[in-house]
C-alpha cells in the first residue's frame, strides 16, 4: 500500500460545519457512501464503532480523530481528512472518560483487513508530530492540506513505521 493508494485530492473537505461528533461522522460516512468508497452499512457502522471504541489521540499539543471501522463496510480504502470550522469534544481513545477539543478527523474506510493495523499506526505516527497537525491548520486550501497530508503519511509508509 502506498500513499497514493488512500489519499485522493477529492477526498479533503475543509471547514466542515457540524454541531457535534455524531453530526461530523455522519456527514463524513456519507460523503464516502455518496462516492461510493462504503456499503449502505457504514455510516451507522462508524458511528457505533465511535461509541465503543473513542477515536480521539491524547497527545500533546494539537488534537485529532481517527474514526474508522470494520472492513466487511468498505468497498475501496480511502482516507477522508476533514479540517473542522470549529473545534468539537471528543473522547479520547485511551481514555473514554477523557474529553478533547478536536479541529481535525482523519476517518480511514479499508477493504483489507489486515491493513487496518497498519495504517493506524502509519496515522497515528504522522499525526504525532504536532508541527504537521499545526501545519494543516493553518493551511490556506483543501489543496495544500492535501499536500501535506501526502507528504507526512507518505513519508511514514515508505519507511515502514
Amino acid at each position: 500500500m502506498n500513499v497514493d493508494d488512500v489519499l485522493k485530492p477529492d477526498c479533503i473537505i475543509d471547514g466542515l460545519e457540524a454541531g457535534t461528533k455524531e453530526e461530523v461522522l455522519d456527514k463524513m460516512a456519507h460523503f464516502l457512501l455518496e462516492k461510493g468508497y462504503v456499503k449502505d452499512s457504514f455510516p451507522a457502522a462508524i458511528l457505533e464503532r465511535e461509541r465503543l471504541y473513542p477515536s480521539g489521540l491524547p497527545m500533546e499539543g494539537h488534537k485529532i480523530a481517527i474514526p474508522h471501522t470494520d472492513a466487511e463496510h468498505v468497498n475501496k480504502s480511502i482516507i477522508l481528512f476533514a479540517r473542522l470550522k470549529n473545534p468539537l469534544e471528543f473522547s479520547s481513545m485511551g481514555d473514554p472518560n477523557e474529553k478533547l477539543q478536536i479541529q481535525l478527523v482523519s476517518m480511514f474506510a479499508l477493504k483489507e483487513k489486515k491493513q487496518i493495523g497498519y495504517l493506524l499506526d502509519v496515522l497515528i505516527t504522522s499525526y504525532s508530530d504536532n508541527e504537521v497537525l499545526e501545519t494543516i491548520l493553518k493551511a490556506a486550501s483543501a489543496s495544500e492540506i492535501y499536500q501535506l497530508l501526502k507528504s507526512a503519511v507518505g513519508a511514514h509508509m515508505k519507511s515502514g513505521q
